[in-house]
């Protein structure tokens, strides 16, 4: 059962019936919405511009060969690729790619709607030779085709407008640039310039990286292969293409480069401590070979060969502890408190072989670190930017650290060579026990053999870091190269279409499902039956009636073979089932319209044909409409017979029809309510009665007003008319008001207005007539 209230009506059951309705009315709105979001789709990819994108997949691979031979491991090799992720990202490397690819001009043709940029595809060329005003950057410079095969540029600078109108295929000048106007084809440049706004900029090359570094993405793809993705979208295909090949070039270029000059320093540095123990080695073996030329001593006798032994082994600890300190020294000088980038990395080949390579190794490569990330940055942000605030504050800390360590190694080393300086001096004053040229030679021999030592260490990690670099080889490839994509991937034409006639057919049906739940006429007998208690009696239907009037008329005469006749007999039969001795009939309905007056016409008609004298009473003092359906003016009436003004005798008129006559309303009272309920109205009804053998009351609807309510009680049969597609669904909630109040215990209903399904003959009545006209349609825009 639907539910239902005074102004609204859902439906929550479902009713096939009134889905069929629905369907049949208002399937075009489906069709209608549907295509109009094909419309909309169609606009969309119309006035949008398409998105290109090109990809490409690259391997960061190594090959080390000295490790196979040395077993060591090459200092560039590096198995984090997060490091080469944002350097490829990094708006340095993105800078250095956007400049290798000449783009110094960027052309456009501005349509009514979207602006394009015409890049490799424009009818025209520019090519830059002097930009003499960087301020002119990013700033249309509008070309406009003339006759004879010549261009005019204009462009506006400071709000000052300057023009220049010059041949193609030469250069040419202004005040502030010189280019060369290339044009291939002058007829298919007009055709352009009479399509499109044409324009070129020149392009600053900062902010036009800025600009397109945002549609570059890097991914990994595969960290233990080392594989990247370097994608790039935007709306011109070959510009993605580019600018992918540019930025990988780019990117290899620069990682050998770095890498490179990473092993020249160090190959140079160890050189250069090459260089310093050469020269104090051969110093050492000059001054030995002085000694022994000015004292003829070429071998003397080794007589403390433990002595020397200690002596050498304590000579070199103190060289060592020496070269320390000196090295801590350069690291505490490195460190200032803005350090340079290049002196800090120089540092860690410093640290090979000290006793605190291990402990400062680590410190000053995270320092290095730092700096490098405080770089990037700088390309990119302020000095005020938090992050790079935060970064400071951390190479200071570290600073802090590693000067610290410095400080506990210095004091330790300077502890050590201490002892080691008291050990020598015990030693050196046992050799002044030893003769004076003995013990000469000895320490100048022990010199020597000390620089040829450490001459040979550095000789060895020289030869071994040249072997290791020149096998280290950094193998970086492109496994998927980028491809020319001229399909666009957004927007997708066919996804977008499907999308928006889904929208289309999800609004339809949204639509019909509202239709159905606020659905509120009654269409059938059917409907009814599910509305209305179970105690009503159906005694009918009227079809629809092709041919339509301006009131309802009596014409069951006219046809009697017609399907109304048919139709009314079927109910004057199912009148005699309800109660075969009625005498009064009322009849009434909610509202004005749904045809009380043409079925109690023609219901009377029906009956008086049977033989039966019947009258019909127009109790509807507000709306009289008896008069008109009969074509008979409305001068006395049942309103003059109730205050007495006139005669029983003097109201009844008589039809065309035998046996039946009627009673008009006569003139409308000022208090109709009272004149139906008085007691002067049922003493006319009893003499009615004792006349006719049926009185047939057109009474007032019952929907707008309760003084009908009283004779529908009273009457031997009431009558309850509904019409379809006109009458709401809401109404049977007023019948059943009028059961649940006891104001009537029996009611029989009509439907009027259903279609007809048979017979071939018919007449119509449409009479557009309604019950206080100005409520009646305020009521409507409510419902």
């Amino acid at each position: 059962m639907n539910s239902s209230n005074s102004s609204i009506f859902i439906n929550k059951d479902y009713n096939p019936i009134i889905v069929s309705v629905i369907l049949r009315r208002y399937w075009w709105w489906v069709l209608a919405l549907v295509t109009f979001f094909m419309s909309i789709a169609f606009f969309y990819l119309r006035y949008t511009k398409p998105v290109y994108d090109s990809a490409m997949i690259i391997q960061l691979a190594e090959k080390d060969q000295g490790k196979e031979l040395l077993e060591i491991d090459n200092i560039n090799k590096n198995d984090d690729i997060s490091t080469e992720i944002e350097l490829l990202r990094s708006q340095l490397l993105f800078e250095m790619a956007i400049s290798k690819m000449n783009m110094n001009v960027s052309i456009f043709a501005e349509g009514k709607i979207l602006t394009e940029e015409k890049y490799h595809q424009s009818t025209f060329t520019v090519l830059p030779y002097a930009l003499r005003d960087s301020s002119l950057c990013d700033i249309p410079v509008w070309v406009e085709t003339m006759d004879h095969h010549k261009v005019k540029l204009t462009y506006t600078l400071n709000n000052q407008t300057y023009s220049k109108v010059s041949g193609v295929n030469q250069t040419i000048r202004t005040k502030h640039f010189d280019v060369a106007f290339k044009v291939e084809n002058w007829e298919i440049l007009k055709q352009d310039d009479n399509n499109n706004r044409l324009y070129f900029t020149f392009n600053n090359q900062k902010s036009l990286a800025s600009r397109l570094i945002a549609n570059l993405q890097v991914n990994p793809v595969d960290v233990n292969a080392k594989t990247i993705e370097l994608r790039y979208n935007g709306n011109n295909p070959e510009l993605c293409k580019d600018i992918i090949q540019s930025v990988s070039t780019t990117f290899f270029h620069y990682d050998e480069e770095m890498k490179r000059k990473s092993a020249d320093n160090i190959l140079a540095f160890i050189q250069l401590q090459l260089d310093s123990i050469s020269g104090e080695l051969k110093d050492s073996k000059d001054s030995l070979t002085d000694f022994q030329r000015k004292t003829h001593l070429t071998d003397p006798e080794n007589t403390t060969g433990s002595l020397t032994e200690n002596m050498d082994k304590f000579q070199d600890l103190l060289f060592e502890l020496e070269n320390e300190s000196a090295t801590l020294k350069m690291v505490n000088l490195k460190l200032k408190s803005e350090p340079n980038r290049l002196d800090i990395y120089r540092l860690i080949p410093e640290m090979l072989g000290k006793s605190f390579e291990l402990s400062l190794t680590k410190q000053i490569t995270d320092l290095n670190t730092l700096l490098e990330r405080k770089e990037e940055l700088l390309t990119n942000v302020t000095e005020n930017n938090s992050e790079l605030k935060t970064l400071n504050s951390r190479i200071q800390s570290k600073i802090q650290s590693i000067r610290r360590s410095v400080e506990v190694i210095q004091e330790r080393i300077r502890a050590q060579i201490k002892v080691i300086n008291g050990k020598i001096g015990v030693i050196e004053g046992e050799y002044l026990k030893m003769p004076q040229k003995k013990m000469e030679y000895n320490r100048l021999k022990s010199m020597q053999d000390l620089n040829e030592k450490y001459y040979t260490i550095l000789t060895e990690k020289k030869v071994m870091y040249s072997i290791s670099n020149a096998g280290y080889t950094s193998s970086n490839r492109v496994l998927n190269e980028a491809s020319l994509n001229l399909v666009p991937v957004s927007p997708n034409r066919k996804l977008v279409y499907a999308g928006f006639v889904f929208v289309g057919f999800i609004f339809g049906f949204a639509f019909l499902f509202f239709k159905y739940i606020t659905f509120n006429e009654i269409n059938s007998v059917e409907d009814l039956k599910q509305l209305l208690p179970d105690k009503i009696t159906i005694l009918g239907n009227i079809p629809q009636l092709k041919e339509s009037s301006e009131f309802s008329q009596l014409m069951i005469h006219n046809n009697p073979k017609s399907i109304l006749a048919e139709s009314m007999r079927n109910i004057r039969t199912n009148l005699s089932f309800v109660n075969s001795n009625a005498r009064i009939i009322a009849i009434s309905s909610s509202i004005s319209g749904e045809g009380k007056t043409f079925v109690a016409l023609n219901l009377a008609g029906i009956i008086a044909l049977s033989g039966k004298k019947t009258i019909v009473i127009d109790l509807d003092l507000r709306k009289p409409k008896v008069h008109l359906g009969l074509n008979v003016p409305n001068e006395k009436g049942i309103s003059n017979l109730i205050i007495k003004q006139a005669t029983l005798d003097e109201c009844i008129r008589h039809s065309e029809i035998e046996n039946l006559d009627f009673i008009s309303a006569g003139p409308i009272p000022p208090n109709p309510s009272e004149l139906i309920l008085s007691d002067s109205f049922f003493e006319i009804l009893e003499a009615l009665k004792s006349r006719y053998d049926v009185v047939i009351i057109d009474n007032p609807p019952v929907g707008l007003v309760t003084d009908g309510v009283q004779i529908l009680a009273k009457a031997d049969v009431p009558i309850y008319i509904f019409k379809a597609h006109y009458s709401k669904r809401i109404f049977a909630g007023r019948v059943r008001e009028l059961f649940d109040m006891n104001q009537i215990t029996h009611l029989n209903i009509i439907l009027n207005g259903t279609k007809a399904t048979k017979g071939k003959y018919g007449y119509g009545y449409g009479y557009g007539y309604g019950y206080y006209e100005e409520e009646d349609k305020k009521k409507k825009k409510k419902q």
